[in-house]
């Protein structure tokens, strides 16, 4: 994925704020790209112009030579029916029947760890669990490239690291593009293999991390001064808006 000059918008109580500036950015398909940045940064905001949920107003997203990808996207919350049990949930939006006879409800249970749960109700599921239903949704429309907006923003300390971990699982055995958006530094080095700082409507540094391997050990010297990087281009973000 390439995006050219990408720019947007909005009018808020009389007067235009410009949220992205000419962005230009890459994201491949065989990377965890991870957007990070301070909250109210746009992060949010280019994901639902990837995802096609709002338009640009100049720009332009390209998919390589196929621009009709098919994308799965997962949000802040899961957004399963209530109603639907998880393997109805899972299975929402695709052939049922189909998604049972191929064997790929089944292999979405186990590659989730939702085995054991097919019939439970979302309300009987934990928050780790329901996320991990929504991702298994995401992936049973067979995407080309994942779009994931903060997703285990909401879940305890332990919970989210045992989903990021999971995710980099399943990323290494589903070979799928991901965009994940998050403000948080700790789960940017923990899954991705390149960081982008969003800051004032554009790329602000790049960090490449495909030469680290999972799972990774925060406390090395190497995720320090990475980090130690990070905070001081944010800081030094922070002060020049002052």
């Amino acid at each position: 994925m390439e995006i050219r000059g990408l720019c947007k918008s909005y009018e808020m109580a009389g007067r235009r704020l410009e949220v992205l500036k000419n962005l230009n950015m890459q994201a491949d398909n065989e990377d965890i790209t991870v957007v990070l940045g301070r909250s109210g940064c746009g992060k949010t905001t280019l994901l639902r112009l990837i995802a096609g949920l709002e338009q640009a107003d100049e720009g332009e997203i390209i998919w390589g030579t196929d621009d009709s990808v098919k994308l799965g996207v997962i949000f802040q919350e899961p957004r399963l029916m209530p109603w639907l049990s998880t393997a109805d949930n899972i299975l929402f939006g695709v052939d049922k029947k189909e998604g049972l006879e191929s064997g790929k409800l089944e292999y979405l249970l186990k590659l989730t760890g939702l085995e054991g749960f097919e019939g439970a109700y979302p309300e009987q599921l934990s928050g780790g669990m329901q996320q991990r239903a929504a991702l298994a949704r995401a992936l049973a429309w067979e995407p080309g490239y994942l779009l994931m907006d903060e997703p285990f923003a909401a879940l305890d300390y332990f919970t989210r690291r045992q989903m990021q971990r999971e995710l980099v699982e399943v990323w290494g055995k589903e070979k799928k593009g991901v965009l994940f958006v998050t403000h948080s530094i700790e789960e940017a080095l923990s899954i991705g293999t390149k960081i982008m700082i969003l800051d004032d409507g554009g790329c602000r540094r790049e960090y490449d991390l495909s030469s680290c391997g999972y799972p990774r050990d925060l406390s090395d010297s190497e995720m320090i001064l990475i980090k130690k990087d990070i905070i001081e281009q944010i800081e030094e973000s922070e002060e020049t808006k002052l």
